[in-house]
C-alpha cells in the first residue's frame, strides 16, 4: 500500500502580515487604555494627597476665613486650575473635599458617556487645633 502525503501549500504568503494588520488596532487601543487608566489613577492619588494636605493646613487655622484661605493656597500651589473644593466645619473637626476633572482622555470621555462622574474626588478630615469661631 502506498500512501500519498499531500504537499504543503506554498500559497500562504502574507498570512502573518494580514494577521498583524488585524491585531494591530487592538494592541494600540489596549496601550491607549492603559495610559489613560494610569492618568486617571494618578489624578485620584493627586486629589487624595491634595485634600489631605489642605485639611492638615486648614486644621491649624484659628478662624473659618483663615482655614478657607489655607485651603485656597494649597489648591493654587498644586497648579490645577480645574480644582473645586469645599470645606465643612464640625465641632472639633473640619472636612475638606476636593474634586478634579481628569485631563482629556479617551477612557475618561468614554466613561462620561456611560454615566460615570465627571471628576475624581478626595476627602480628608482632620481635628482642629484651635476652636474655630464663626468669623
Amino acid at each position: 500500500m502506498c500512501s500519498v502525503v499531500p504537499k504543503p501549500s506554498t500559497n500562504d504568503r502574507g498570512q502573518a502580515t494580514v494577521e498583524f494588520a488585524l491585531l494591530l488596532p487592538l494592541f494600540v487601543l489596549l496601550i491607549i487604555a492603559i495610559f489613560d487608566a494610569t492618568a486617571i489613577v494618578r489624578d485620584q492619588l493627586l486629589v487624595d494627597l491634595l485634600a489631605r494636605d489642605a485639611a492638615r493646613h486648614a486644621s491649624q487655622a484659628d478662624s473659618r476665613d483663615a482655614a478657607q484661605q489655607r485651603v485656597t493656597e494649597v489648591v493654587v500651589a498644586a497648579g490645577r486650575s480645574d480644582a473645586r473644593w469645599n470645606i465643612e466645619f464640625g465641632e472639633e473637626t473640619l472636612t475638606v473635599q476636593i474634586t478634579l476633572i481628569p485631563r482629556a482622555s479617551l477612557t475618561a470621555t468614554s466613561l462620561r458617556w456611560l454615566g460615570a462622574s465627571n471628576g475624581v474626588m478626595g476627602t480628608a478630615t482632620f481635628a482642629t487645633e484651635y476652636d474655630i469661631d464663626e468669623g
